[in-house]
């Protein structure tokens, strides 16, 4: 199997409000699309979406397609190009404020879950947002879990648990002191892409990539995470990363994936490590 390459864009499209702002939003929006081509878009408060979406399928610049794969009014959505998917399926749960979809990509065998949310408000104290952060990590576990034991539709079952791709807008900064922390994120098996913020965002880095379970069953993973560019229509700045999964090879040479289901744990651990590598790249050209 060649290796997979993913490129992750992870945005919320809420603005300062005014004539013509929610307009500019939109070209802006579809300019960082067609700047970045991403595989994969994160979508948190989608305010005008279904134009957006519309607006940005029919411009014949960017040559792109997607497909809404999942979509939760007013908090967040996942946006997945048309020409890489085989099989999709939304899921609905009781968690609040998250667009969840399995997701199977033509030419792999791997099936994705991805995630794009939107964390309560900065009105909300900060240990309910830590619940809900930890309930989050909980149901998304819960579903990879399951699907690794094989429940699901036929064409989206597998022997391993799915990868996990995390993204949105958590409205609290998750690396800090502030009750989940970076070990603790660790310890629910999830892995936060480090990235440089904007001069403007520094004080309020709020918006996060992550993946579980540090996608197992593969040798190497290297993420590229560009420095943020600060857009003056968006209260935040985008998010991109691109994403290399290479599959693990075998004594001779050829590509293996394990079957967990044979491996003791610490045997387990060693295989699914995973590197996270950051380079800083060009800055995307502000509009």
């Amino acid at each position: 199997m060649a290796d997979l390459n993913l490129k992750i864009l992870t945005i919320n499209l809420k603005g300062p409000s005014g004539i013509g702002k929610p307009d500019k939003r939109r070209t802006t929006f579809i300019d960082i699309v067609k700047d970045t081509k991403p595989d994969i878009i994160l979508v948190s408060e989608p305010g005008g979406f279904k134009k957006t979406v519309t607006d940005l399928n029919k411009d014949r610049e960017s040559g792109q397609k997607f497909i809404t794969a999942a979509f939760t009014k007013n908090h967040a959505a996942v946006l997945v190009k048309e020409n890489l998917i085989q099989d999709k399926k939304e899921l609905e749960t009781e968690t609040e404020r998250v667009a969840i979809s399995k997701i199977k990509l033509k030419g792999t065998s791997k099936t994705f879950l991805v995630a794009a949310y939107h964390g309560k408000y900065t009105s909300v104290k900060k240990p309910a947002k830590v619940k809900a952060t930890q309930e989050l990590f909980e149901v998304l576990k819960s579903i990879a879990s399951d699907a690794g034991n094989g429940s699901g539709t036929s064409q989206i079952k597998q022997q391993a648990p799915m990868t996990v791709l995390l993204g949105g807008d958590f409205n609290y900064n998750i690396e800090k002191d502030e009750g989940v922390l970076v070990d603790d994120i660790a310890s629910y098996g999830y892995a936060v892409w480090p990235y440089q913020a904007s001069e403007r965002r520094k004080r309020l880095k709020k918006d996060f990539i992550l993946s579980y379970p540090t996608l197992a069953g593969y040798e190497e993973v290297t993420v590229l995470l560009d420095k943020t560019t600060p857009y003056k229509c968006y209260d935040h700045d985008p998010l991109f990363a691109s994403l290399t999964v290479r599959p693990a090879q075998s004594a001779e040479g050829n590509v293996t994936e394990p079957n967990e289901e044979q491996q003791d744990p610490t045997e387990k651990s060693q295989k699914s490590r995973h590197v996270l590598c950051v380079q800083d790249c060009m800055e995307l050209e502000e509009k």
